[in-house]
């Protein structure tokens, strides 16, 4: 695997099409235009203990079929990975920004810091270990919009319980603490542990769907599945109103008071509290939805610190989510404060009750 990946830096991405390449250059272009700041007064601080990935993403007509070869449109190499991607999303949005991860000692690593750093998010609890590469993920996003991904964790499977104890001093001032499940288990449980130990809130967004995280859930506040990990968690397929109804119910049982299922283009179900409602989606065309659930967790853990309604707050985050499914590739997907506050402004027609 480490000389497939060194093998790769010298892969040039190739060029995409115009107007994806018009609509990045616009996108910098604009960044500062759009960029608000958070009050002082209004600061929230959101730790990420995660995941950071090299991501090749790769276009295509369709997805293969078992055995089947077929040609690819264009391939792009960038930065990526669950806590990277959420970390963004929530700085981005406004939040003071902290994560927790390990790269490894490659180019890789280096841009992701860079990235990290150009986007405000702080890096001191950031290792970068020797002898293994930054973790990749392969991506395949069909003409749709939609994706598959497969995980190689390098860096990732290095995060121990000892790193994330290094920083305790930011997880118990926090005001929410976000894990995924790209990284060891033991880990994401020291996490959990400590932030819940100091009555700080936790979220639970559990990618890639390990059945082993029910263990997890007596130290989360909120739990984030979409379909698929709901299914591997709790044995239900939420497809109808029924058994999303018992897939919630299930969570609960479980010990977790607060339960957002996504469902992609299909909205989410809410259960926070007094709160059970559902939400849909806003409706745009879809270029790519890599990264677009971590959007909307890293917006949901903001707009949940500054205390509004789960419904309010998942909306938000759904138009977050909904901006970035219209850009490619999950780096530079997350948009600014002033973005969502426009796009929910050109969009009120999609928010019942406003």
């Amino acid at each position: 695997m480490e000389a497939s990946i060194n093998r790769l830096k010298g892969l040039q991405p190739i060029k995409p099409l115009s107007r994806v390449k018009k609509t990045l250059f616009l996108r910098k272009t604009n960044m500062m235009k759009n960029k608000k700041t958070t009050p002082p007064n209004d600061t929230v601080k959101i730790v990420i203990v995660g995941s950071i990935n090299c991501d090749i993403t790769t276009y295509i007509n369709h997805f293969p079929k078992t055995h089947e070869t077929i040609m690819a449109e264009r391939t792009a190499v960038s930065v990526g990975g669950k806590g990277l991607n959420q970390a963004v999303a929530a700085a981005r949005a406004g939040a003071e920004v902290s994560i927790v991860a390990c790269i490894g000692n490659d180019q890789f690593g280096s841009q992701a810091m860079t990235y990290l750093k150009d986007n405000n998010v702080s890096v001191n609890h950031v290792s970068c270990i020797k002898g293994i590469v930054t973790g990749t993920a392969t991506i395949f996003v069909a003409n749709n919009g939609e994706n598959m991904i497969a995980v190689s964790p390098g860096a990732n499977s290095r995060l121990t319980p000892e790193l994330v104890e290094k920083a305790s001093d930011i997880l118990t001032s926090a005001d929410i603490v976000i894990v995924q499940l790209e990284t060891p288990l033991d880990a994401v449980e020291t996490a959990l542990r400590i932030a819940k130990k100091a009555g700080v809130k936790t979220i639970l967004n559990p990618a890639p769907a390990d059945a082993n995280a029910v263990r997890l859930l007596p130290f989360v506040d909120i739990i984030t599945p979409n379909e698929t990990e709901t299914e591997v968690l709790v044995g239900i397929n939420p497809n109808s109103p029924e058994a999303t109804e018992k897939a919630v119910q299930a969570f609960h049982d479980l010990g977790t008071e607060g339960v957002i299922i996504t469902k992609g283009e299909n909205g989410c179900a809410i259960s926070i509290e007094d709160h059970r409602t559902d939400i849909e989606s806003f409706k745009v065309e879809m270029v790519d939805a890599t990264g677009a659930g971590d959007v909307f967790n890293g917006v949901f853990a903001l707009y949940t610190a500054r205390e509004l309604s789960p419904e309010k707050a998942a909306r938000i985050a759904s138009a977050a989510a909904a901006i970035s499914v219209t850009r490619p590739m999950a780096e530079n997907a997350a948009p600014f404060s002033g973005e969502i506050e426009e796009f929910l402004e050109k969009h009120k027609a999609q928010q019942p009750g406003q």
